[in-house]
């Protein structure tokens, strides 16, 4: 019995939808349709890897930082979803296939803060805060 338990528990961990961010970078010049449908394709990807959408974000047509396949602009739009660590890598092989997409990226976000792990949050400090500081490292 205590083998069963134990066993369920960790099909139970594995299975645990993990808070992801992605913001993919579509063509530029691509017709609205074109655009709207490569959206929900992107997202029928999360829904069949038994995962869910819970924030898209449409940031619109940006200049890119540099080059990519000859293009200077993109389309922005970035998803917040859930989905088990176990299925990313089925969905990065289906992003990879589609030609509207220039690039994409998946960022794991860190469940207590809400943020990306990988973006880290600056604490700003008041001016009194700094100075007590100053205070207390001269003494």
């Amino acid at each position: 019995m205590a083998k069963r338990k134990t066993e369920e528990t960790i099909i139970n961990v594995v299975r645990k939808p993990v808070p992801y961010e992605m913001v993919v970078v579509f063509k530029p010049f691509l017709p609205d349709k074109v655009r709207n449908e490569a959206d929900s394709k992107v997202e029928q990807i999360i829904t069949d890897a038994n995962g869910s959408v819970s924030l898209r974000d449409i940031w619109g047509k940006r200049y890119l930082a540099y080059e990519l396949d000859k293009h200077v602009e993109g389309y922005y739009v970035m998803y917040q979803f859930e989905a088990p660590a176990a299925s990313m890598d089925g969905i990065k092989k289906l992003m990879n296939r589609h030609q509207e997409i220039l690039r994409y990226l998946v960022i794991k976000k860190d469940a207590k803060e809400g943020t990306a792990t990988k973006i880290k949050v600056k604490k700003t400090i008041t001016r009194e805060e700094s100075e007590s500081k100053k205070k207390v490292s001269k003494s």
